[in-house]
C-alpha cells in the first residue's frame, strides 16, 4: 500500500556485516541532470561507499542504465550491479548474467518517426529498454505519452515505466525487485538485512522486494506516494545520512563528515 512517506530514516542498529544496501544511481547517488551522459556521482560519495564496504557492508547498484555506464559512474568502486532494470546482473567475483529482450526494430522506427516533429524530445536505446526523454520539451509530455501507449499496443510483453521526464519501455519479465531478490541469493548478500534506496517509480519494485524480506526502503525526493516507509529530500541528504550511518558503526578508518559534496575534517 502506498503512503505519503514523510519520515526520515533512523540510524540503523544493524551491524555493517549484516547490512546489504541496494542503491539506485540517477537521482539517488547522482543528481538528476538534463542529459544522462552528464550525470556524475560525487567523488566524496564514492569514497564514502568505499569506506562502508571496508567496514563490511554489502553494496549493489540497481539502475536502468547498462552495466558499463553504472561501472563508469561508480569507478573505482567494485560492487554487484543490476543494470538495465535487472536485465543485466554483474555479481561479486566477476560473474555476469544477461537477460536481454530488445524492442522490435519496426516499433523503434515508429517511435523515432513519432518524435521527429517533437523538437527537444529524443530516444535512448538501451540493451533491454527504450527511453523517450522529454525533459527539454515538457510541452510534449502528452504527445509522448500517446505515442508510447500506441507502441505498447503492438508489444504486449512490454510495459511503460514513467521516470523523471522520461517514458521508458521495458520487458515485463525483469525489474529491480527481481534483481534484488537474485542478488540476495549470492555471495556476501546471503542472510543480510536488505535496504533499498531510490527516487522514482522504477525503484518501487526494489522497495517491495526488500520490504517483503523484512528489510527497509528509502525514497529520495519530494513527498509522494510510495511503499517506502522513509524519505530523504535529495542526493545530498542521502550522503549525509550514509555518513552518519557509517559513524554509528563506531571508530574506523574514516573520521570525517559530509558537507556540500566533499569531506571536511571534524
Amino acid at each position: 500500500m502506498y503512503n505519503r512517506n514523510t519520515s526520515a530514516p533512523p540510524l540503523l542498529r544493524v551491524a555493517p556485516e549484516r547490512l546489504a544496501l541496494f542503491l539506485d544511481v540517477d537521482g539517488t547517488l547522482a543528481p538528476i541532470v538534463s542529459k544522462p551522459h552528464l550525470a556524475r556521482v560525487p567523488l566524496a560519495t564514492r569514497r564514502l561507499l568505499q569506506h562502508m564496504q571496508t567496514r563490511g557492508v554489502a553494496l549493489a547498484a540497481l539502475s536502468g542504465r547498462p552495466l558499463s555506464q553504472v561501472r563508469r559512474l561508480l569507478h573505482p568502486l567494485e560492487l554487484a550491479v543490476g543494470g538495465s532494470h535487472g536485465a543485466q546482473l554483474s555479481l561479486t567475483g566477476g560473474r555476469s548474467l544477461t537477460y536481454l529482450a530488445a524492442l522490435p526494430d519496426d516499433l523503434v522506427r515508429g517511435l523515432l518517426a513519432g518524435i521527429a516533429p517533437l523538437h527537444g524530445v529524443w530516444l535512448e536505446r538501451k540493451p533491454a529498454a527504450v527511453a523517450v526523454h522529454w525533459r527539454q520539451a515538457p510541452q510534449y509530455r502528452a504527445a509522448v505519452d500517446a505515442l508510447v501507449h500506441e507502441t505498447l499496443r503492438h508489444a504486449p510483453e512490454w510495459q511503460l515505466i514513467e521516470g523523471h521526464c522520461v517514458h521508458e519501455l521495458r520487458h515485463q519479465g525483469r525489474d529491480k525487485g527481481k534483481a534484488l531478490r537474485r542478488l540476495m541469493q549470492h555471495g556476501d548478500f546471503v542472510g543480510r538485512w536488505p535496504l533499498a534506496i531510490g527516487d522514482d517509480r522504477t525503484d518501487e519494485d526494489a522497495f517491495a522486494a526488500a520490504l517483503s524480506m523484512g528489510g527497509g526502503a528509502i525514497r529520495i525526493g519530494d513527498v509522494q506516494p510510495s511503499i517506502a516507509p522513509w524519505r530523504l529530500k535529495d542526493v545530498s541528504a542521502l550522503a549525509v545520512w550514509l555518513q552518519q550511518q557509517l559513524n554509528r558503526f563506531g571508530p574506523g578508518i574514516l573520521d570525517r563528515s559530509y558537507k556540500d559534496g566533499e569531506y571536511e575534517r571534524t
